[in-house]
């Protein structure tokens, strides 16, 4: 082969050599990115392979009708809508945008008149400080409560059909974007998932037993275990891991409120302010799915999330029969997840085997 030959194939050698490493660059730097979100199977809902997202209408599910849930809203003439955005940004920005993100603000209901949202509604006593925000800045020709879908539609389709009772705003499956944006600090799962089975190796008779953790966010989702409960085999619903947890929750909340009220002096609005659900924003970490009552009593405590090892078939109140926790039309919901870990499984299993227990 001649010189110059030679020299052209080394070049382009030198060439080829040089586009591979950087589409090798390339494919890393896309994998990487791809990782960022290789923890989300969109489909099955469940995150980093261990976490399993319990919801009662499944991933995809709407419906045929939606539940609705009452507002506040105004009637205004079109030339006050300015006036209206005002006071609203004012007083009710952050409301709207926590709760009602799934509907459009505003609607025009006639040639003379638009109907907005302004509040969800909580009592008729707001009635009257509603109207005071609006006395100076709003010519209002009404206060009304309306009715609105309490959520927003899995698919376009149930959308747009939604939108009959109120305008609604598609941004594509709202659980998909919840799944997406949701994340974990996955090894502080796993040591909670080991305490509790560490804590269930510990009790001589562990067959029928169970155990519940309830931890709180301390910041920075950093997690502080606020108390363990055992049941060692006791077969009384009050006797229940997940029950004798809010027990001992709610008795240590109302001792800190009791001093509460010492030290605030006789301050009604403070200690009052200062007073809620006994375990709000609880983070529930159980090895057996709650049963009925001890779900509904989650509920009732207002907490933020449950995470379960086994479901259980045959007395379970969250998958395995009424989804409580996660279903419209109760005064609250949480996030309900199952722990898929095989090696936390299998060592559960090893620990209670085939137990004849219906209820935990």
């Amino acid at each position: 082969m001649p010189s110059r030959q030679i020299k052209l194939y080394q070049y382009t050698q030198f060439i080829r050599s040089c586009m591979t490493t950087k589409t090798n660059r390339t494919s890393s730097i896309s994998n990487t990115k791809n990782l960022d979100k290789s923890h989300v199977d969109i489909q099955n809902g469940i995150l980093y392979n261990v976490l399993k997202q319990i919801r009662h209408l499944g991933n995809n599910t709407d419906p045929e009708q939606p539940n609705l849930i009452p507002v506040w809203a105004c009637t205004v003439d079109p030339r006050q809508t300015k006036n209206l955005l005002t006071v609203f940004k004012t007083h009710y920005n952050d409301e709207l945008n926590e709760s009602l993100k799934h509907v459009k603000r505003m609607t025009k209901i006639n040639e003379l008149d638009i109907q907005a949202i302004i509040c969800p509604f909580s009592s008729l006593d707001e009635k009257e400080v509603i109207i005071e925000k609006f006395s100076d800045a709003v010519e209002v020709k009404s206060f009304d409560i309306i009715n609105i879908p309490q959520r927003g539609a899995m698919t376009k389709e149930k959308s747009l059909q939604w939108s009959k009772i109120w305008p609604m705003v598609w941004r594509g499956n709202p659980n998909h974007q919840f799944l997406k944006t949701t994340t974990f600090d996955i090894e502080q799962e796993q040591l909670m998932i080991t305490k509790l089975l560490d804590t269930l190796s510990t009790i001589k008779l562990s067959r029928d037993a169970l155990v519940t953790i309830m931890a709180r966010d301390i910041g920075n989702n950093k997690l502080e275990i606020q108390t363990i409960a055992i049941n060692d085999g006791d077969l009384r619903p009050t006797k229940h891991s997940v029950m004798q947890a809010i027990d001992q929750i709610a008795k240590e909340e109302l001792g800190k409120r009791e001093k509460d009220e010492e030290d605030f002096n006789g301050d009604e609005k403070r200690i009052e302010r200062e007073r809620g659900y006994l375990c709000t924003n609880m983070i529930v970490y159980t090895t057996h799915e709650p049963c009925v009552m001890c779900s509904m009593a989650l509920v009732h405590s207002r907490i933020v999330r449950c995470t379960y090892l086994k479901p259980v078939a045959n007395g379970g109140g969250m998958e395995s029969s009424y989804y409580l926790g996660d279903r419209d039309g109760l005064n609250w919901k949480f996030n309900i997840w199952r722990w898929l870990g095989e090696q936390e499984l299998q060592k559960l299993q090893l620990l209670t085997g085939e137990s004849k227990r219906t209820e935990y």
